[in-house]
């Protein structure tokens, strides 16, 4: 069963999927993409998720990106703390969700962490992949090649296809925030010392935008169980590049729940 509709988070209007039956007594799976990313670019991960743990997935284009209300402005300020709160009590509301276990990629997988801060009553568990919490200087550099590639490449039409018409504010909303200062000086560090869930994070070896200081932050803040994978030959992406090996890591932490 895979459900798409349109539902009203934070007052916008934000496209999502439910794929599979949402049973009460289990857990369901919500999923937050990346930074220019949206439900689209999981490709078939979130129905191969489904079928392997047999939990129910919610998986949805935030705010700006895909088939959702796209951004009219760029916004000011750390957006991930924002996007943690309300926009998912709202979802949590609209599917009747008591027991949830987020899966976030990249800047999802720090809206993620965030949220076990806001939501504890509801969310028992967190999927962090490839959390970018620190602005460093591979991130940095990272960026730096995904622009250069965006105007100067092929990336702007590759992403033209998912985005539309809002693509250019999406993309420059991201950049002009990670080279903001104000924006560089939050490392996340307060709310992850406020999850009380346990935590698997994820992450791929070869990472273009750096993993180890958001890795080390992590076993610094982190007190509760926290669990962590690395994958060699895998990077950013690895939940696509390693995706049999990632999702049946999922379901084992599930399964541990």
């Amino acid at each position: 069963m895979v459900l798409n509709n349109h539902i009203e988070m934070a007052k916008r209007r934000i496209y999502s999927r439910q794929i599979g039956q949402i049973d009460p007594d289990k857990p369901t799976l919500v999923l937050l993409h990346g930074a220019i990313d949206c439900i689209d670019m999981w490709r078939d991960f979130p129905q191969q998720l489904h079928e392997i743990s047999q939990l129910a997935v919610i998986v949805y284009d935030r705010w700006g990106h895909g088939k959702s209300e796209p951004l009219a402005e760029f916004r000011e300020g750390d957006t991930r703390i924002e996007e943690a709160d309300e926009p998912l009590d709202d979802l949590f509301e609209h599917y009747g969700l008591e027991k949830v276990i987020l899966v976030g990629h990249s800047y999802g997988g720090v809206i993620s962490l965030i949220a076990a801060s806001h939501h504890p009553e509801r969310i028992i568990g967190i999927v962090s992949i490839v959390p970018q919490m620190l602005i460093h200087n591979q991130c940095v550099a990272g960026l730096e090649v995904a622009k250069t590639n965006f105007e100067e490449g092929d990336l702007r039409a590759k992403l033209i296809k998912f985005h539309g018409d809002g693509l250019d504010v999406l993309f420059y909303d991201w950049v002009n925030r990670v080279y903001n200062k104000a924006y560089q000086q939050q490392d996340c560090s307060e709310y992850l010392a406020q999850i009380t869930c346990p935590v698997l994070q994820i992450y791929g070896e070869d990472d273009e935008f750096g993993y180890l200081p958001n890795l080390e932050l992590s076993k610094e803040h982190i007190k509760s169980d926290l669990s962590i994978k690395k994958f060699a030959n895998a990077g950013h992406y690895v939940h696509l590049e390693a995706k049999n090996e990632v999702i049946n890591d999922i379901k084992a932490f599930c399964l541990s729940l």
